[in-house]
Parts: C-alpha cells; sequence; structure tokens
C-alpha cells in the first residue's frame, strides 16, 4: 500500500524536472518492506524464498524487535521457513537483544518439531540469554520432556546455572515437574 503514494510523488516530480521518470518506478520503503524477517512474521515462505536468493545477502535481517526470520519461524514453528533461511545460510546462534537464540524461541513456545530441527542442523544446545537461562532451562521450567530428551541427547547440560544459581532440576522441581526431574537426574548421574 504505501508504494503507491511514493510513486506519485516521484511522478510529480519527474513533472517538474526534479527527479527522472525513471525513478518513478522506485519505492521509498521498499527495502524496509522486502525484509526477510517481516516475510517471515507473514508467513510468507514464497517471500522469504525470493528474498533469500535475491543474492543480497539478507537471510540475517532483523525485525523492529530485532529477530531474525529464523527467530520467527522458530516461534511459529513454520518448519518450511525455517528450513529456507537455514540452506541460504541463516545464522542458527544468532542472539536477539534479550539474547535469545531460535532454539530459546522453540523450546518457549513448545515447538518440538523445531527443536528436533534446529539440533539436527547444529543450533548450539546450550546458549545463555541475558538472564543466563538455556533452552534446558526453560524446557525443564515448562516440563517439556521431549525438549528436554532432545537438548540432552545433543549435550546440554543440566548442572548448568542461570544468574540466580539456579539449574535446570531447580527449575523442574519449582515447576513440579517430575517426569523432568527424573530425567535430568538420570541424565547428571550418567554424566
Amino acid at each position: 500500500m504505501p508504494r503507491q503514494p511514493a510513486r506519485v510523488l516521484l511522478a510529480i516530480l519527474a513533472s517538474l524536472g526534479l527527479a527522472s521518470p525513471a525513478l518513478a518506478d522506485l519505492s521509498l520503503f521498499g527495502s524496509y518492506w522486502d525484509n526477510v524477517a517481516r516475510a517471515a512474521a507473514q508467513n510468507d515462505a514464497g517471500k522469504v524464498r525470493q528474498l533469500v536468493t535475491s543474492g543480497n545477502n539478507v537471510v540475517n535481517q532483523v525485525d523492529d524487535d530485532g529477530r531474525t526470520a529464523l527467530q520467527i519461524a522458530a516461534i511459529n514453528g513454520n518448519l518450511q521457513i525455517a528450513a529456507i533461511v537455514i540452506k541460504a545460510g541463516a545464522n542458527l546462534n544468532f542472539k536477539d537483544r534479550l539474547g535469545n537464540t531460535a532454539l530459546h524461541y522453540a523450546v518457549d513456545r513448545s515447538q518440538n518439531d523445531m527443536v528436533q530441527l534446529l539440533l539436527d542442523v547444529g543450533a548450539p544446545a546450550d546458549p545463555e540469554n541475558r538472564n543466563g537461562m538455556t533452552p534446558l532451562m526453560l524446557a525443564a521450567s515448562r516440563g517439556n520432556v521431549m525438549a528436554v530428551q532432545a537438548l540432552l541427547a545433543k549435550g546440554a547440560d543440566a548442572r548448568k546455572t542461570d544468574f540466580t544459581g539456579r539449574d535446570a532440576i531447580s527449575w523442574a522441581k519449582e515447576g513440579r515437574r517430575p517426569a523432568v526431574i527424573q530425567a535430568l537426574q538420570h541424565a547428571v548421574a550418567h554424566r
């Protein structure tokens, strides 16, 4: 929608001799709106694919919240968009303003298929956000046994603590998650 007023403005400037008619086809907002993160937020896989194959190295562009297309795909559980941006070279360990990675968001939203995909393509299993929280701590606090098991299988450290001194077992205990507590205790005992 914002493209029409820009064209009218450029056409007026061109008629006054202040701009060339060729500029009338340009959009003043094109680079703002043609952003892979915004396309991911709209769940528009076609637009994401078009943008990442444009050759302009846009795969790690961020939206207004400082999140990449991969982080947004993780939030939404959109495996198709995740696959497109991963294949295009998305940074698997990109941290937003809060220090959260795509894996943090996938765990937080209980997107277990996304968690597995990210781990399978090499996302680090133990990144810390600004509070020192790891995806394992988030999974433990939410009682997500599947994510806990997937993270442990890829080497997440159950003994790692956040800035308050709590580890994943403490988070599971606080959330009264007995199945998660058992899985974490088993992992700690066998390492």
